[in-house]
């Protein structure tokens, strides 16, 4: 390793933010991302993809400032689009909103279509996101 790749993992492991990026904590998301030069792309903290060298990381505060420096969105975080917590949180509301609207209770399997998700699985985001089932 060269004195300058050296340098690079130091300053890189020194910053707070790479142990949020080593234990992948979702607090992280939106608060900062980081690109790796190596492969062109830019993810959230939390992102599932394998770890890079630290002296391959940049930090930076917005998307657009990493657009900017030239990476695109990871494609396994996606950071350009809401996270997943938060499209389970509107796809839950907007199906409490259609119990409150309709005149009978709506079936398990028209609030699933409702949410584009299947039965089973909008069983669990439901009770992950309400704490209750969407059974009445």
């Amino acid at each position: 390793m060269s004195a300058r790749t050296l340098k690079l993992a130091r300053k890189t492991e020194n910053d707070p933010r790479w142990a949020l990026v080593v234990s992948r904590d979702p607090k992280a998301d939106g608060k900062f991302y980081y690109s790796v030069k190596t492969t062109g792309v830019y993810c959230r903290p939390s992102c599932a993809a394998r770890l890079t060298r630290p002296e391959n990381v940049q930090f930076h505060t917005t998307r657009k400032e990493a657009e900017y420096a030239g990476f695109r969105p990871c494609k396994r975080c996606k950071p350009d689009q809401p996270s997943l917590v938060e499209q389970h949180a509107a796809r839950v509301a907007a199906v409490c909103r259609l119990i409150e609207n309709s005149g009978s209770v709506p079936s398990l399997d028209e609030l699933a279509a409702h949410a584009g998700l299947s039965t089973y699985y909008f069983h669990r985001v439901f009770k992950a996101v309400t704490g209750l089932t969407p059974k009445v």
